[in-house]
C-alpha cells in the first residue's frame, strides 16, 4: 500500500515547548496537506463524475437504439398490414373491374342479336343499361347504414324521370324539326341553282 501523503503529526505536542515559528510552520504544513487531499478528492469526484456522465450516455443510447428499434419493428408491423389491406382492396377492385367487363359484355353480346327496329330504342336502352350500371355501382360504394343511400336513390329516380321527359321531348323536337329542316333544305338548295 502506498504511503499517506500525511506526515505523521506528534499527537502529544506541548505547546509550551514550540515556538511561535514552529508553531505557524506546523500549522502551514497541515494546511498544505489539508489543500493536497482536498486537490486529490476534487480530482477523484471529476473523475467518477465523468465515469458516471459516459456510463449515464451509454446507456442513454442503448435505451434509444432500443426505442428506434421497437418503433421501426413496430413501423414495419404497421406497414405490412396496410400493404394487406391495399392488396384485398385491389383484389376487389380486380373483381369488380371482371364483373363490369363481363356486364358490358353481356350487354354487347345482347345488342348484337337485338333487333333494330327504331334506332332511338336502342340508343335509349343502350344508355340506360350504362347509366344503370353506373348508379348501381355508385350505389355500391355507399354504406349501406348510411343516411345518405335514401336521398341517393330519390334523386336517381328523380333523374330517370327528368331524362325519360328530355328524351321523349328530343324525340318530338326531331320530329318536328326534321321535316321543316329538309324543307329548308330543299329550298336552299333550288334558290342556289337559281343564282
Amino acid at each position: 500500500m502506498a504511503s499517506s501523503p500525511i506526515q505523521a503529526v506528534p499527537t502529544d505536542i506541548e505547546h509550551e515547548k514550540l515556538s511561535r515559528e514552529e508553531l505557524i510552520a506546523l500549522l502551514h504544513g497541515v494546511t498544505e496537506q489539508r489543500d493536497n487531499l482536498l486537490a486529490q478528492y476534487e480530482s477523484m469526484a471529476l473523475q467518477v463524475d465523468e465515469s458516471v456522465r459516459e456510463i449515464a450516455a451509454d446507456e442513454l443510447d442503448a435505451q434509444q437504439s432500443e426505442k428506434k428499434a421497437e418503433a421501426s419493428e413496430h413501423r414495419a408491423e404497421l406497414e405490412a398490414a396496410h400493404a394487406a389491406e391495399l392488396s384485398s382492396q385491389l383484389d376487389e377492385e380486380r373483381r369488380k373491374r371482371a364483373e363490369i367487363a363481363d356486364e358490358f359484355a353481356r350487354f354487347r353480346e345482347a345488342a348484337k342479336h337485338a333487333p333494330v327496329q327504331n334506332p332511338w330504342d336502342v340508343l335509349w336502352r343502350a344508355a340506360a343499361q350504362i347509366v344503370s350500371d353506373w348508379v348501381a355501382w355508385t350505389r355500391a360504394k355507399i354504406p349501406s347504414d348510411s343516411a345518405f343511400l335514401p336521398w341517393f336513390d330519390r334523386v336517381v329516380e328523380l333523374v330517370k324521370v327528368l331524362s325519360r321527359l328530355a328524351f321523349k321531348g328530343a324525340q318530338a323536337l326531331f320530329g318536328w324539326a326534321k321535316p321543316h329542316v329538309i324543307e329548308l333544305w330543299s329550298r336552299l338548295k333550288s334558290e342556289r341553282r337559281r343564282q
